[in-house]
């Protein structure tokens, strides 16, 4: 009969600690697809400030050769991604293909000046950045540069709804990481509840709150070091699978991020379950013999 009540409480308890692992691992998980979430935000606000592009008017007449040594020189420049020349001629042909409308039969001339499109890094990309980057254009190049062409307003409104979404997406990140904290907590408090009785006997027996504490911290220890494995296992498969399906994510900038994250998940998985632990069993230590009962 002794034996078989044994054989029960150890299934309790094991089923209590696989519900544990379960439970931080689902939460883990969570928090690996909201950071992946964010990070793609990122990613993708990245790529959108890079879609912005500069014209640079070039002077009339400018020689043919100077044309080159031009565009090897403002790919030098800090804020210049690429950079690639544009004639009258090519200018018009995409023009015809975006609009299907030959503006040379009305004008009976060719109206697009050379032109060198310039793509800027996208921290670059901000209405108060263009003015400087003009006045550093036309002081390098002043007979080559006649002037530059953009869309300030456009570049500062794409920035102001990155920035807003960016925002919004981290207070959300950040109340549903407390939010899934609270409920781990609470998962291992339940399950220490269960074995109240036991922290009652072994204070009954003379065993020390140290020695009561250590394998408590132990299944904590390992609870957290398997379910960490576990949703860093699931984040990285979910990552793997975004680059995939979308290929501009394959970029320093996102792998990074995604090594922040997971040494966060792998920080609050055992941060979570081991603090949990100890707070729980700390409780039960302290409970009088009428309320470990209740």
């Amino acid at each position: 009969m002794a034996e078989s009540e044994l054989k029960k409480s150890q299934r309790r308890i094991q089923f209590a600690q696989f519900t544990t692992v379960v439970s931080v691992t689902l939460v883990m998980t969570v928090l690996g697809a909201l950071g992946l979430l964010f990070l793609v935000g990122q990613r993708l606000g990245t790529v959108a400030k890079q879609q912005f592009t500069l014209q640079l008017v070039l002077a009339d007449g400018i020689p043919a050769q100077d044309i080159q040594p031009l565009i090897e020189g403002l790919k030098t420049q800090p804020f210049v991604r690429e950079a690639r020349y544009i004639s009258p001629e090519t200018a018009v042909q995409e023009y015809l293909e975006f609009y299907q409308d030959d503006v040379r039969e009305v004008l009976e001339v060719n109206p697009f000046p050379p032109m060198v499109e310039l793509g800027l890094k996208a921290e670059f990309v901000h209405a108060d950045s263009l003015p400087r980057l003009e006045a550093a254009l036309l002081k390098t190049w002043p007979k080559q540069i006649a002037g530059l062409e953009s869309d300030p307003l456009s570049w500062e409104q794409v920035r102001k709804n990155l920035e807003l979404a960016g925002w919004i997406l981290g207070a959300v990140l950040l109340l549903l990481t407390l939010i899934m904290l609270f409920l781990v907590n609470n998962t291992i408090r339940l399950s220490i509840y269960s074995r109240r009785h036991l922290i009652r006997t072994m204070q009954l027996v003379g065993a020390t709150s140290a020695f009561i504490r250590k394998p408590f911290l132990m299944a904590g220890w390992w609870q957290g070091l398997i379910s960490s494995f576990l949703g860093l296992l699931l984040t990285w498969l979910g990552a793997l699978y975004l680059l995939q399906h979308a290929p501009e994510l394959n970029h320093p900038q996102f792998f990074q991020g995604l090594g922040v994250l997971s040494g966060l998940i792998a920080a609050l998985s055992f941060a979570s379950t081991w603090l949990s632990t100890w707070l729980a069993v700390r409780k039960f230590l302290r409970l009088s013999a009428n309320r470990i009962y209740l």
